[in-house]
């Protein structure tokens, strides 16, 4: 009997310490900020001026949209989305879209028949849209956009209704476009980029499968630099592989969220400090609702994504994203 009682207990102890091995603690918390107030949507523009967020245009599950939103954070226990100047262009979806910190920019895309070449500058200080010049490069959808100081950079994407990828960009600085050195690594569609600390990345995309490269652009010398894939064993994982995410940057950190690969859309969120150049899985979006093509913009400082689509079915729902906050999960 006393051996048999041994071999339970070891038994116990063997399960307990599995389950504390499978426990892990997971960074990051979700707060739910409520529902956009306007149609669900996806592959839309989106971006922050002082503090408050856009969202609009567009796609729905029948139509290409006009509509931009503007959310004040600070009315509310939600905050409030109110209904800013409609795009006075044409109805668009999987176009680019990105903030100088004083003025938005919106352009590119599809409307469902024809690739767009036209670019369009928005004023929050009067809600009104000017159109500026046409993209030099050409018109294309699924391109990539950052914004380092007043300037703004624009590349990639399919031409010919996706038959020819790229890999050009454009700077576009004091109103007029100027073409930079390319983008060294393969051509894409639906890179992931963003801007910190005065650089841009592109991380990832998708050329005939999901891309792992990760580039960073330097302004000052026109040079990409190449960096560790994002699967790279050491630094990163290849759960980490992924566009048609939301990008942004928090607390000193590039942040990708949700997004789709190998046809399956995410929930995943990675986080790569540029510190120590490596990447870290932070709490998932929601995990019942996977997502790509939803818009995100950041205020005070914390990521927010909104909307997106899930297959065919389309979203509306809106989260801020807190980096530090600690959360428990089992694997």
């Amino acid at each position: 009997m006393k051996f048999r009682s041994l071999i339970i207990l070891s038994l116990i102890l063997t399960v307990f310490i599995s389950s504390c091995e499978d426990e892990t603690t997971v960074l990051g918390n979700w707060v739910s900020k409520g529902y956009f107030e306007g149609y669900a949507r996806s592959n839309g523009s989106s971006f922050s001026i002082n503090n408050e967020g856009y969202w609009g245009m567009g796609k729905d599950d029948d139509y290409y949209l006009t509509d931009f939103w503007k959310y004040d954070p600070t009315q509310g226990e939600f905050g409030t989305w109110i209904l800013a100047d409609s795009f006075p262009g044409t109805p668009r979806a999987y176009n680019v879209s990105v903030s100088n910190g004083e003025k938005g920019y919106v352009g590119l895309g599809y409307d469902g028949d024809n690739d767009l070449a036209d670019f369009w500058e928005y004023d929050p200080v009067s809600d009104s849209w000017n159109r500026i010049a046409d993209f030099p490069g050409g018109a294309r959808r699924y391109a990539a956009a950052f914004a380092i100081g007043k300037d703004i950079y624009v590349g990639t994407g399919t031409m010919d209704k996706d038959k020819k990828y790229m890999n050009d960009f454009y700077k576009y600085s004091n109103g007029k476009w100027d073409k930079i050195s390319a983008l060294p690594g393969e051509k894409r569609q639906n890179a992931n980029a963003v801007s910190y600390n005065g650089k841009g990345y592109i991380i990832g995309g998708y050329h005939s499968g999901v891309l792992n490269d990760f580039w960073e652009y330097d302004p000052t010398t026109d040079v990409w630099a190449k960096l560790e894939d994002v699967d790279e064993e050491d630094i990163g994982s290849s759960s980490i592989l992924r566009y048609d995410a939301s990008t942004f940057v928090s607390e000193g950190n590039i942040y990708l969220a949700g997004g789709i690969s190998q046809g399956a859309t995410l929930a995943s969120v990675y986080e790569w400090s540029p510190i120590d150049s490596i990447w870290n899985e932070k709490a998932s979006i929601e995990t019942s609702i996977t997502r790509q093509g939803a818009g995100s913009f950041v205020i005070n400082g914390y990521g927010y994504i909104v909307g997106g689509r899930n297959g065919s079915r389309y979203l509306d729902d809106f989260y801020m994203f807190e980096p530090s906050v600690e959360k428990d999960s089992k694997d």
